[in-house]
């Protein structure tokens, strides 16, 4: 099976996702077994882009990148230390879990730019900034209901069905179960809607490649620029008919 722009393997976690799915699944870990575990699994996969092997980063980047940022976030907490058993090791082994309730939190996925939106291009600056804005003026709006939220779906839907698609609200709250929340960052339900079919546009596209239900951000960024492209020209076309 052929991917996108030469990469030989369809899904390779960023790697701030995959320390929190790391995390979930072990629930402890220093960050030395996190980045073994890393560079191990992109070996395995056989990572490749246009031919070249894309190559973990080394050790100390990993420490000061990831898990520095993450602390800094609040993603990650400290519950203990280990003498090390690396050879001429003279520190001890920290290990860390998520900190509760941040399983979920959007910058899992970005988080060196959501430490220092500096850090990325121009576009994740810039939209980092927005998402920002609007977390903001999210603080001075009421939480929505039930009744709220299911209108907003059901008017998503009807959208989604003309354009051919089948994505299910039961498929959006097991996958992306952060859209009900995000969604109440918008202040009107018309932009509400719109980000709605936007992350439901993406979420089955780059599904329909997987051959399973996953999280855009699961996919490589080629295919996850694709499906993001594509969720924002669906929410720009619901915003100029409604």
């Amino acid at each position: 099976m052929a991917y996108p722009l030469g990469w030989r393997v369809p899904f390779v976690y960023p790697t701030g996702t995959f320390i929190r799915d790391y995390l979930k699944e072990h629930k402890t870990a220093s960050a030395y077994e996190m980045w073994k575990a890393l560079k191990a699994a992109r070996a395995t996969y056989g990572l490749t882009y246009k031919k070249e092997p894309i190559i973990v980063c080394r050790y100390e980047s990993f420490l000061r990148n990831y898990i520095y940022v993450l602390k800094k976030l609040g993603l990650i907490q400290l519950v203990r230390k280990e003498p090390s058993d690396r050879a001429g090791a003279k520190l001890p082994r920290h290990y860390y879990r998520i900190t509760p309730g941040r399983e979920d939190d959007p910058r899992w996925r970005h988080p060196q730019i959501a430490y220092d939106a500096r850090r990325g291009l121009t576009k994740h600056r810039k939209a980092y900034a927005r998402a920002a804005k609007k977390r903001r003026v999210a603080v001075e709006l009421a939480p929505l209901t039930v009744e709220e939220l299911d209108r907003i779906w059901r008017s998503a839907e009807a959208f989604l069905r003309e354009k051919g698609y089948r994505i299910t609200r039961d498929v959006m709250d097991a996958v992306v179960p952060e859209w009900s929340s995000e969604v109440a960052l918008y202040s009107t339900f018309k932009e509400r809607v719109g980000y709605t079919i936007r992350k439901a546009a993406e979420t089955e596209y780059v599904s329909r490649v997987a051959r399973r239900w996953i999280r855009v951000e699961e996919a490589p960024e080629p295919l996850r620029s694709e499906a993001v492209k594509l969720g924002k020209t669906l929410e720009k076309e619901w915003l100029r008919k409604s």
